[in-house]
């Protein structure tokens, strides 16, 4: 628990091995959520912090053939950390209150953005992406 949000910060303890990162200022819902979800074995982050995070990223380091760079909609990025947190289209449409066919849109323009042949191959891509960022 941290009140630094920059994302310097968030890579030291990335590398410093932390599985989960929350922020101060988040409610007891999101302490309650965090603490079980990190003593289940998962990784938590503060969805403000991973998104915010994860957008810079992608902006400065997502490359297609070391040439063009992929550029990501707000939405993809925020599908994209859901999924490398384990959710299914399901959950994913559930969680952001879109419908599971809009989710399935997203992950098709993703996979052809990113020139990935399958959706496992987003699903091992967004999984790279978290522990990189």
């Amino acid at each position: 628990m941290t009140m630094f949000d920059q994302p310097d910060a968030i890579k030291q303890m990335l590398d410093a091995g932390a599985t989960g990162y929350l922020l101060k200022n988040s409610g007891i819902k999101m302490l309650s959520k965090a603490i079980n979800t990190v003593a289940n074995g998962k990784t938590f982050f503060d969805p403000n912090v991973a998104f915010n995070f994860m957008n810079n990223y992608i902006e400065e380091n997502v490359t297609v053939g070391k040439t063009a760079k992929v550029t990501l909609s707000n939405r993809e990025k925020e599908i994209l950390h859901l999924i490398a947190n384990g959710k299914t289209s399901k959950e994913i449409s559930e969680n952001l209150f879109i419908a599971k066919t809009t989710v399935d849109t997203h992950r098709k323009n993703m996979i052809r953005k990113l020139n990935l042949a399958s959706g496992s191959e987003l699903i091992k891509y967004a999984i790279d992406m978290k522990y990189k960022f």
